[in-house]
């Protein structure tokens, strides 16, 4: 079944239906989309597995998404988000105990073993001419501020949407971009 005209809740209805077949659409429109977010959570060699995990947890779970509560576009995006922070939170775990291994073989500095991880910068903000001012700009908000930032910026959602996916209110959501824009405006200017 390949007909990309259809709406996501109308391939969402054939889904829950049982047609397998039609969850590939789903696939096909926000892979790309999941991946940009994902990989400006995590980084860029993690994010296609992630996805994958998040589109396995999207299909089994296909029969409780409820069009009411969110559309299907904030639904697979705030798995998307949870998956990325487990993952961070699994790997930060697993950094620590080599750590707590390695440390109590040599003598060597915590800092020095924590790898670097490049925050990818976000679309909107690529119009700044110094590449590794924004990478450090970045690196300096919050997770939830550069996510705020990319939902909005780089997928076009609402702050409504963003909150929904942060599980976080209007006026939170709001706040948070707001704090993050004079923020940048404060390390930019």
């Amino acid at each position: 079944m390949e007909n990309l005209e259809m709406t996501d809740e109308e391939i969402i209805v054939l889904c829950q239906n049982g047609d397998d077949e039609a969850f590939k659409n789903l696939i096909d429109r926000y892979a790309s989309l999941l991946f940009n977010f994902v990989a400006r959570l995590t980084n860029r060699n993690d994010a296609p597995d992630i996805v994958q995990e998040v589109f396995i947890k999207a299909w089994k779970n296909m029969k409780r998404f409820d069009e009411r509560k969110a559309s299907f576009k904030t639904w697979i995006f705030a798995i998307g988000r949870n998956t990325a922070i487990d993952f961070l939170r699994k790997k930060k775990s697993v950094l620590f105990s080599e750590i707590e291994n390695k440390n109590s073989d040599d003598n060597d500095s915590f800092a020095e073993n924590i790898p670097d991880e490049q925050i990818l910068p976000d679309i909107a903000l690529q119009k700044l001419q110094d590449q590794e001012l924004l990478n450090d700009i970045l690196k300096k908000l919050s997770l939830e501020e550069n996510e705020v930032l990319v939902l909005h910026y780089q997928e076009e959602m609402t702050f409504e949407e963003i909150g929904k996916i942060l599980d976080k209110s209007l006026n939170t959501v709001k706040s948070k971009h707001r704090r993050a824009l004079i923020k940048l405006r404060k390390m930019i200017g």
